[in-house]
């Protein structure tokens, strides 16, 4: 499973954000593997192939400005939604609450965690994944899976649901490390949105699930 997270980048915004979408498919089918696109929230209804939510707000319907709503998010044809990223940290209560919400949506859930401790704290909520994340290699050169490894493999141990990993995860080598330490996938950003082609970056990292 590999999930691209489109963050807030000029090279993945509006119709590059379709574009990107479309490689991520492209990819998908032709390699056979699960590649998520995660754009930002203006742009889920033009994406194309399998797409999740960069987030979600723990609330229903109705006067709640400026928040994510699990209903709206899949009225975009999301099919499941990042919790908790590093970049929109949110309570653990929260946490909680945004999944029981995605839940009763039929929305798949990926919470972020920044250690070991957190990712077996949030499992509890019970997610569908828990992607360990180490906040000071996010969008560095230097992956988690030959930063930190020994971490990778607390992470899965710990957990009481199935982990991704990211931070730093660029190439074919970091995914065949963080399978073998035993993570079901990877999240990506800058090492596939910044890329000269983005499609073969995803080919590669595919190829090392």
């Amino acid at each position: 499973m590999i999930i691209v997270n489109f963050k807030a980048y000029e090279k993945a915004t509006g119709k590059k954000a379709k574009k990107l979408s479309q490689l991520c498919r492209k990819a998908s089918e032709e390699t056979g593997e699960e590649v998520v696109s995660v754009p930002q929230r203006q742009d889920l209804r033009i994406t194309e192939g399998e797409i999740f939510g960069q987030h979600l707000d723990p609330v229903e319907q109705g006067s709640h400005t400026g928040h994510v709503t699990a209903e709206g998010l899949k009225s975009t044809g999301a099919s499941g939604t990042l919790i908790n990223h590093s970049e929109k940290r949110i309570e653990d209560e929260k946490i909680r609450k945004s999944i029981k919400r995605a839940k009763e949506e039929g929305l798949r859930t990926i919470v972020c965690a920044q250690s070991p401790e957190m990712c077996e704290k949030v499992s509890k909520f019970r997610p569908d994944y828990v992607a360990f994340e180490p906040p000071e290699l996010i969008g560095g050169d230097i992956s988690v899976s030959s930063a930190e490894p020994e971490l990778i493999k607390e992470a899965v141990e710990r957990s009481e649901v199935d982990v991704l990993t990211g931070a730093g995860i660029k190439s074919k080598e970091d995914v065949e490390k963080s399978i073998e330490l035993g993570c079901k996938g990877v999240l990506v950003a800058s090492g596939v949105v910044k890329s000269e082609n983005p499609y073969e970056e995803i080919v590669e990292l595919c190829e090392g699930l």
